[in-house]
């Protein structure tokens, strides 16, 4: 077989094909009864896989697909979905598939709403939004309950979602069967070869299937595709991420540039604006108060020259040119040296 990709030793079970490989074929059921066992907290005395495409009553009604689903023959409906790329709705897809499931259990006719119970099981690659009411660390558990006592409503619709992605803790620090499972959901793919230290039973089953080469050639085949596909779309949307930053950058900084001038000559003509009329008042008080001086001058020069008094004496007196009292003297003063009136 051609290879498209490069196979590692183990497949990467939060990819759909490799996940429903390893917990939703006959063969490989023992996992997932154990792994719902044990993060529902309930004995489950045996399986079998349902359809994974459940439709509406109508049309018109919107289809639900899941990864995995199956019955326990003492007990609820599972459903089991792995999500890659981050969903904003996630809970309340959750609740979508759940409600799809409890309704696709009506009968015909007359029915007393005793359904079976649902259990949802979500393992996502990113971190849940704060609004689902997450506590600290990347199990979160939903059931319905009374808001002011605790006590149960019902049990029979229960969530859990566990973050694959943002597990950081090493395996020798998880304590739980949860916590190690989180571990070996993100790290699988990086084993060169067995972890010498990990001698739980599951885990050593999960690896021993997980080997790809163990894998038969049209499941490899599937599985190379759905890598390349995802491959091929996380380049595209790293791509259009990274043109759409710059087209962000260029528009924004032609923007502010655009703005910031507008602004800049907008506050220099205010600033220019406000100067003038500054400037302009200050010279016309400057300028009105030298020609109010020079106007009080040439009134007291004559009024001195009408009183008869020296035209030298009222220059030096009324601080003003000789010529120009000389010429004033002409239109209102007494010849030199005659009396003024007393």
């Amino acid at each position: 077989m051609e290879h498209l990709i490069a196979p590692q030793k183990y497949v990467n079970p939060m990819i759909d094909v490799a996940f429903k490989y390893l917990f939703g074929t006959e063969k490989n059921k023992h996992l997932l009864k154990e792994l719902l066992e044990n993060v529902f907290k309930r004995k489950i005395l045996d399986i079998t896989y349902d359809n994974t495409e459940h439709i509406g009553d109508t049309l018109e009604s919107r289809s639900a697909y899941f990864d995995v689903v199956c019955k326990a023959t003492d007990g609820p409906d599972f459903i089991v979905e792995c999500q890659v790329r981050t969903q904003t709705y996630f809970a309340e897809r959750a609740l979508f598939y759940t409600s799809r499931m409890i309704a696709n259990q009506a009968p015909k006719g007359d029915w007393d709403y005793n359904f079976r119970p649902v259990y949802f099981l979500g393992l996502v690659n990113f971190e849940l939004p704060e609004s689902v009411g997450k506590t600290n660390g990347h199990i979160q558990s939903y059931s319905l309950r009374n808001d002011d006592n605790n006590t149960p409503m019902t049990d029979k619709v229960r969530y859990v979602f566990m973050e694959v992605e943002p597990f950081e803790k090493a395996y020798e620090d998880c304590t739980t069967f949860e916590e190690k499972f989180l571990y070996y959901m993100k790290n699988l793919p990086t084993f060169v070869d067995k972890p010498d230290t990990h001698n739980d039973k599951f885990f050593e089953e999960l690896l021993m299937e997980a080997e790809y080469l163990k894998m038969d050639t049209e499941t490899q085949a599937q599985y190379e595709r759905r890598v390349k596909q995802m491959r091929d779309a996380k380049n595209v949307e790293d791509y259009m991420i990274k043109t759409s930053i710059a087209k962000g950058l260029k528009q924004g900084l032609e923007e502010g540039l655009a703005k910031g001038l507008e602004e800049g000559l907008e506050k220099g003509l205010e600033k220019g604006r406000a100067e003038g009329r500054a400037e302009g008042r200050v010279e016309g008080r400057v300028e009105g108060l030298a020609e109010g001086e020079a106007k009080a001058r040439i009134e007291l020069a004559q009024s001195m020259l009408a009183d008869g008094l020296d035209a030298a004496f009222v220059s030096k007196h009324a601080h003003l040119p000789l010529e120009e009292v000389l010429a004033l003297q002409k239109q209102y003063g007494k010849p030199d040296g005659e009396p003024h009136d007393a």
